[in-house]
């Protein structure tokens, strides 16, 4: 081996196992050589797995809590967004507050027939409440493929409706959007395959500039129309059903919450002023996602209840006034029938240090009652399937006492044959062949 082919090995050697120590040298990552870096007055580090047990929630809420109180029983309450916005205000509404809504403290979720998931189009019915949009040069489709008729008196109940809000609650999906070439406006959701004209119809991506844009549009008919309102920003957690891109959903899903999460970060940024005065910030996307340890459903999209209550838990212990926790209502159960929206209720209702540890004891209480569940069903079936032994054994008894009569008889034909009294013999042995094929 010649000098320079040992020296390319040994340099080699070397940079592969500085390569491989790198990551171990204390003199890269010793609290020594931190300490000399500046690290301002805001200085976060990132907890590690049992400081996030240790400090629990408080890990992700720290520097976005409101300093007191938000939401009293006088407090009038609504949401705007997708589904977990639901979560927010059957809570409300099930322990007393928002009593001065019209009809109902139920009337809280502004669907419009519709769940708007995107800030496209959470904006463009801020814009249309305020009179910055013609109705007219919009489809919006609802969730059972019907036209909305988008009325004055519709417009007119959303404007009075967002006048009247204290704290608006705005739950931000996903950044997936259909818009309309013709118009430039967004859809609610992808159209039906009559009303689909692909010259027209376009399916986008919004950038987070684009995102930061309708973000921007709703703080300012908020401050011009409404300058009293509050709003607390929030990221559902519920994943994308499907995507309209060709790649995976669960990679455009991840895109989708981070162009949302990246627009509002910077949004609230821009407005750090009225931050934690006029705007706010909940965190239930982190802790979906960085908290809990298994928050999804079989269907891997929607939040089990129990992490659901979890999160809203402690959005009560933050927001709401402390006087209003004793529900008022009456079960859910007789309304839904798969029983997930009477349990948030329970569980939010169960005082938990660690709502991990508390997910996991009900996830072990929900296998422990299918267990019980399947347990009485194999019971039940044991039952039938004993009736059934019983009857098959009862058949079975009869079929070997008509095979022992037709043998006796047989054996009295052969003893009679030749005596001429068949006659009476052979009615009773056709009337057993008979019995025989009625049970065989």
């Amino acid at each position: 081996m010649t000098d320079t082919t040992q020296r390319a090995q040994s340099d080699a050697e070397r940079a592969r196992r500085a390569l491989v120590e790198w990551f171990h040298d204390d003199s890269v990552r010793s609290l020594a050589n931190v300490s000399r870096w500046y690290k301002g007055s805001t200085y976060r580090r990132l907890p590690d797995k049992t400081q996030l047990s240790a400090l629990g929630m408080d890990a992700l809420g720290d520097g976005w809590l409101p300093v007191e109180p938000l939401i009293s029983s006088a407090t009038q309450v609504v949401a705007i967004g997708s589904c977990f916005a639901r979560y927010f205000i059957l809570w409300l509404a099930e322990h007393g507050f928002n009593k001065s809504m019209p009809q109902s403290p139920y009337n809280a979720l502004l669907r419009f027939g519709s769940q708007l998931e995107s800030p496209a189009s959470i904006a463009q019915q801020f814009r249309w409440a305020f009179g910055e949009l013609d109705d007219k040069a919009v489809v919006w489709i609802d969730k059972n493929k019907e036209v909305f008729g988008a009325s004055e008196a519709r417009r007119q109940l959303v404007r009075d409706t967002l006048l009247a809000t204290d704290v608006l609650i705005l739950t931000l999906g996903l950044s997936e959007v259909w818009y309309d070439r013709v118009t430039e406006e967004p859809l609610w959701r992808a159209l039906p395959v009559d009303q689909f004209d692909p010259k027209r119809h376009v399916f986008r991506v919004e950038t987070m500039a684009q995102t930061l844009q309708w973000l921007e549009t709703i703080e300012r008919l908020r401050a011009r129309h409404a300058p009293n309102m509050k709003i607390i920003f929030t990221v559902s957690p519920v994943a994308l059903q499907l995507t309209f891109r060709p790649v995976s959903a669960l990679t455009a899903n991840s895109a989708s919450k981070a162009i949302v999460r990246a627009a509002l970060d910077e949004f609230l940024r821009n407005h750090q002023e009225d931050v934690g005065r006029r705007l706010f910030y909940f965190p239930s996307y982190e802790l979906v996602a960085s908290y809990f340890i298994d928050p999804y459903e079989h269907d891997n999209r929607h939040i089990s209840p129990t992490v659901a209550a979890g999160i809203i838990r402690y959005f009560v212990q933050h927001y709401c006034s402390a006087d209003m926790i004793e529900r008022t209502g009456r079960s859910l159960r007789d309304l839904d029938v798969t029983g997930h929206l009477e349990e948030f209720i329970q569980q939010s209702r169960i005082a938990s240090t660690d709502a991990r540890s508390g997910e996991l004891l009900a996830r072990i209480a929900a296998l422990e009652g299918m267990v019980v569940t399947l347990q009485r069903v194999c019971d039940e079936r044991q039952q039938v399937i004993a009736g059934l032994d019983r009857a098959a054994q009862e058949r079975l008894e009869l079929i070997h006492r008509l095979e022992r009569e037709l043998l006796e008889l047989v054996h009295r034909l052969d003893a009679n044959v030749e005596r001429g009294r068949l006659h009476s013999l052979w009615i009773r042995f056709a009337r057993i062949i008979r019995m025989r094929r009625l049970f065989c």
